[in-house]
C-alpha cells in the first residue's frame, strides 16, 4: 500500500467505529492499540518505538519538540508499530526515529502521519469554507486549518500548495519559508486563539493536545504556583513584587515552617501565605471534591490572619457586589444553595469518565459560575471560585490555570455575559484558552509516567536490547 492508502485504512477503522472526529487524537490510537507513550528528553531523536520480549511495546517521544510534533510522532511511531515492527513474542526489536532521517522506512512513515492527522478529502472539505474570492487560502485561513487538523502551519501549507494547488502566487520552498516569514506564524497564532477562534475550534485544539492532561501534581512546580500567586494576588488588588514573591516562596522551601515570613503581620503577606496554602491543597489533595468543603478552603486562605473571626463561615448578611450584573443569593439560602449545588457536582464526578475533555470544561465553567452566584463568605469569594475551577480541573488531569492581566477584564465580561445574556461560550472559551497558556508554560514539565522510569531510559535499555 502507499502512505496514503494504509492511512486510509487505519481512518476507515475509526470512521465505523464512530470515533472519527477531527483533530485525530494519535496518542488515543496508540493508547486503545495497547501502547505505552512516554516523553522524554532525546538529543537525536523525535522518537522510538520499542517492542520486547513480552510484546510489550513503549513509544518515547521527545517531550522537547512542539506540541504539533509530538502528535505527528506519535502518528508516525503508530505506523512502524503496524508495519514495521517485529512483534513476535520472544524477540525484541525497536525502531529509532533520528531528526531528518531520509531513510526510505522513515519517510513513508511521515507520509502516513501526514495522511492519518490531514486527510486529503477532509482538508479539500475544509479548503472549501476558507477560499477567498479567487479562489484560493491565505496564510490567516491556514493558521485556523492547520489548528482544526492539530498539525504545524508549515505541514497545512505544504499539503495546500502542493497537493490541492490552492495558494497563490510563487510556491516554490524557498518562496514559502520566507512568506511564512514575514507573516508571524507564532504571534498570528496567539492573535487568533486570543481573539477570532470560535468555541468550537478551541474545543479540537484542546483536544488535540488531550495526551499531556495528566496528573500533574508532582509536576506543577514552583513556577506554576509563583505565576498563579502573582497572578491571583493582582487580579484581587493584592500588591505584592514578583521578586518579593520569589524570595518568600523560596524561604518557604528551605525553612518551611520556620520561614520568618509566618510570623509577619503585613496584609500582602499574609494573603499571599494564605492562597498558596489554598493552592497547594487543591493541587495536591486526593480528596473528594465537594462544595461543603468551600468552608475549608476558605480557612486555608484566611489561615494567616491574625484575627480570623469569619474564617470558613458563611456570612450572615446580604452584600451587593460592585462589579456584579447579577447580585448573591440572600445570605439565608447559602447553606441550601451550596448543598443543592453539590448534589449536581457529586452526580457529574461520579459520571467523570463519560464526559469528553470540551463537555467536562463546560461543566466546570458551570459549576464555577454557580459557586460565584452563591456568593457564600464575605471576603475571598472570587479566589475560592477559582480553586475550586482548578480542583475540578485537576480532577480530570487537565492543567489548572490562572487570570493574569492581559485578560482581567474577559474574564469579568464572560461572568456578565452569563448574567445578562445567559450566555456561557465566552467563559467556556477563556477557560480553554488559559488551559492551551498552562500546557504551553509547563509543556517541559509534563510526561508520561504511566511506565518504569527505568524502562525507557534510552542509552540504558538500547545498550541492553
Amino acid at each position: 500500500m502507499t502512505p496514503e492508502e494504509l492511512a486510509t485504512n487505519e481512518l476507515e477503522k475509526l470512521r465505523k467505529s464512530g470515533k472519527l472526529t477531527f483533530p485525530i487524537d494519535p496518542f488515543k490510537i496508540l493508547h486503545d492499540a495497547g501502547i505505552n507513550v512516554a516523553l522524554r528528553e532525546f538529543e537525536n531523536l523525535d522518537g522510538i518505538i520499542i517492542n520486547d520480549e513480552n510484546n510489550f511495546t513503549i513509544v518515547g517521544i521527545n517531550l522537547n519538540n512542539s506540541l504539533q510534533r509530538q502528535r505527528f510522532t506519535a502518528a508516525h511511531e503508530y505506523c512502524h508499530f503496524i508495519k514495521d515492527l517485529n512483534k513476535e513474542i520472544g524477540t525484541t526489536d525497536y525502531i529509532e526515529c533520528l531528526k531528518k532521517s531520509n531513510k526510505k522506512i522513515e519517510k513513508y512513515a511521515n507520509d502516513f502521519a501526514g495522511y492519518l492527522l490531514m486527510p486529503t478529502d477532509e482538508l479539500s472539505l475544509v479548503c472549501e469554507k476558507y477560499k477567498n474570492k479567487e479562489g484560493f487560502i491565505d496564510f490567516e485561513s491556514i493558521t485556523i486549518i492547520a489548528e482544526y487538523f492539530g498539525v504545524s502551519f508549515y505541514s497545512c501549507l505544504n499539503r495546500i500548495a502542493y497537493d490541492l494547488n490552492l495558494i497563490d502566487g510563487d510556491i516554490s520552498s524557498e518562496s514559502l519559508k520566507k512568506r511564512m516569514s514575514r507573516y508571524g506564524v507564532s504571534a498570528k497564532k496567539q492573535e487568533l486563539i486570543d481573539s477570532k477562534i470560535d468555541d468550537k475550534l478551541l474545543s479540537n485544539i484542546i483536544s488535540s493536545m488531550s495526551f499531556i492532561m495528566l496528573d500533574i501534581n508532582k509536576y506543577t512546580g514552583q513556577k506554576f504556583l509563583q505565576n498563579y500567586i502573582y497572578n491571583d494576588n493582582k487580579l484581587e488588588g493584592v500588591i505584592i513584587d514578583r521578586k518579593q514573591l520569589n524570595y518568600i516562596l523560596a524561604d518557604l522551601n528551605f525553612n518551611g515552617i520556620n520561614s520568618r515570613f509566618y510570623k509577619n503581620d503585613r496584609e500582602e503577606i499574609i494573603m499571599t501565605l494564605g492562597n498558596l496554602e489554598l493552592q497547594r491543597y487543591v493541587i495536591n489533595t486526593k480528596d473528594n471534591i465537594s462544595l461543603k468543603k468551600c468552608g475549608y478552603l476558605h480557612s486555608l486562605l484566611f489561615k494567616y490572619v491574625p484575627y480570623p473571626d469569619d474564617n470558613g463561615k458563611y456570612r450572615s448578611e446580604t452584600v451587593l457586589l460592585k462589579r456584579g450584573t447579577i447580585q448573591p443569593v440572600p445570605y439565608y439560602e447559602i447553606n441550601d444553595r451550596i448543598n443543592e449545588l453539590d448534589k449536581e457536582l457529586q452526580l457529574f464526578i461520579k459520571n467523570i469518565d463519560k464526559y469528553e475533555i470540551n463537555e467536562y470544561i463546560e461543566r466546570v465553567a458551570y459549576f464555577t459560575y454557580k459557586f460565584i452566584v452563591i456568593h457564600p463568605f464575605r471576603d475571598g469569594n472570587g479566589r475560592i471560585s477559582r480553586a475550586i475551577m482548578n480542583w475540578l480541573l485537576i480532577k480530570k488531569k487537565i492543567p489548572p490555570i490562572y487570570i493574569n492581566q492581559e485578560c482581567k477584564e474577559e474574564y469579568y465580561d464572560a461572568l456578565s455575559k452569563i448574567d445578562l445574556e445567559e450566555n456561557s461560550i465566552p467563559f467556556i472559551m477563556l477557560i480553554e484558552k488559559r488551559i492551551i497558556h498552562t500546557m504551553v508554560e509547563l509543556h517541559k514539565y509534563l510526561f508520561v509516567d504511566e511506565i518504569d522510569e527505568d524502562k525507557l531510559n534510552d542509552k540504558i535499555y538500547i545498550n541492553e536490547i
